[in-house]
């Protein structure tokens, strides 16, 4: 049986130690990465640790077949995150991990099935602006030509930094062989929004993952004196972006879809100046592609319509693009025998989307998130909610380790 409490309490201990600052490809965020292998091996010692081409870590139990269950999750979070997302699934799974190692020992015989749990690198995409990473390079979604049109906030090329850490973009466009061994893939995560908190629902079977469209747009005009340049004759990029969110919020509103603008920065950013150029971040989502592609062409346009009214010039780079996902519905049978009730389609990417998108049979397992907030400090869930999560969790698990489904 797995040990909920030893998870949830190493779980605080990476918070205190790392809490907010694991963004992918930072110090922090590798020095953590050392530590979760330091406890695998505490673990399991007989388990091999692997750092794939894409930096991703795998730990590997080797079962009686090489079909493998893989349980999967993240160990990056956004700047000032909290100190349940992502990581919860991957805590949970070395749990599994350790689990299904003292089984093997006190019985002197492996699993019918290899047990694979990874983490995966750079899920939330926060400085690259691509979510997925490490889980769509190894699905091959991940294109080439898309790592090398990725670069940080301040211009450095994403190729440049990830290879730092292992990253070989090389490899990209192959998809990792391991993956045509997994005949189940889970993922255990936090909600991130208000719906089973708000039921007072401990656990829930998650359907699939609403489809997004990201991209960074820069509108870009003439710099002036906010207190000489006549209002009638101003390019005013600010004045575009302005008017630009304000139309695509209400039209992704009518369309029950999405729209976020996350970052904006204007240049130079002074009270005294009107700027020379504004740059944002859009992420659209919607459940049906039909629709999102809608939205999508439908923003870009917007976004060309709003330059051309304030005599500004538009530059658009495409950052993300994930379609509609379902998960596997005989897995979602599955998980919905413990965590019953009505599935919920999660509005957040997850790395089972990846999988999910190149034919993995995947399927993920929500815990309620209090009040419905994440990716701040004061992200939270019920221990008893954790301890349900993880149970559950070690249930699924363990079930397609032995072979009965």
């Amino acid at each position: 049986m797995i040990d909920a409490a030893a998870v949830i309490m190493r779980l605080r201990e990476i918070d205190a130690r790392s809490g907010g600052r694991r963004e992918a490809w930072r110090p922090v965020w590798q020095a953590e990465r050392e530590a979760l292998n330091e406890w695998a091996r505490v673990l399991a010692p007989q388990a091999r640790i692997e750092r794939d081409r894409f930096a991703n870590t795998w730990y590997l139990l080797d079962g009686a077949s090489e079909e493998t269950v893989l349980v999967g999750s993240h160990s990056d979070c956004v700047p000032g995150g909290g100190w349940l997302d992502g990581i919860l699934g991957l805590a949970a799974g070395l749990g599994v991990l350790g689990a299904v190692a003292s089984q093997s020992r006190r019985r002197d015989q492996p699993a019918q099935r290899t047990l694979a749990v990874v983490d995966w690198a750079d899920e939330e995409g926060t400085r690259f602006g691509r979510s997925l990473l490490g889980s769509g390079a190894a699905a091959g979604t991940l294109t080439r030509d898309e790592f090398d049109g990725l670069r940080t906030a301040d211009g450095i090329p994403a190729r440049e930094v990830a290879a730092r850490y292992g990253f070989d973009a090389g490899g990209l466009g192959t998809r990792s062989p391991r993956l045509a061994r997994v005949v189940a893939a889970l993922e255990l995560h936090i909600e991130q929004g208000p719906r089973l908190a708000a039921a007072k629902r401990s656990l829930a079977a998650v359907s699939g993952c609403l489809g997004v469209r990201r991209h960074r747009l820069s509108f870009v005009g003439t710099a002036g004196h906010a207190g000489a340049t006549p209002m009638a004759g101003r390019r005013d990029p600010v004045r575009a972006a302005a008017r630009f969110i304000d139309r695509t919020a209400q039209v992704a509103a009518d369309a029950n879809g999405l729209a976020t603008v996350g970052s904006l920065e204007a240049e130079p950013g002074l009270p005294t100046a009107v700027a020379a150029a504004c740059r944002l971040s859009l992420d659209l989502r919607h459940a049906r592609l039909d629709v999102l592609e809608q939205l999508d062409a439908g923003a870009l346009d917007q976004a060309r319509r709003c330059a051309n009214e304030t005599g500004c010039e538009l530059h658009t780079t495409d950052l993300h693009r994930q379609d509609p996902i379902t998960f596997d519905p005989r897995l979602l049978t599955a998980v919905q025998r413990v965590g019953p009730g009505e599935p919920l389609v999660s509005g957040p990417l997850h790395d089972s989307a990846a999988l999910a998108q190149a034919g993995v049979p995947t399927a993920m397992l929500f815990v309620p998130s209090t009040g419905g907030i994440s990716h701040t400090r004061s992200e939270d869930t019920p221990e008893r909610d954790l301890r349900a999560g993880i149970e559950a969790l070690w249930t699924l698990a363990s079930e397609w380790l032995r072979g009965a489904s």
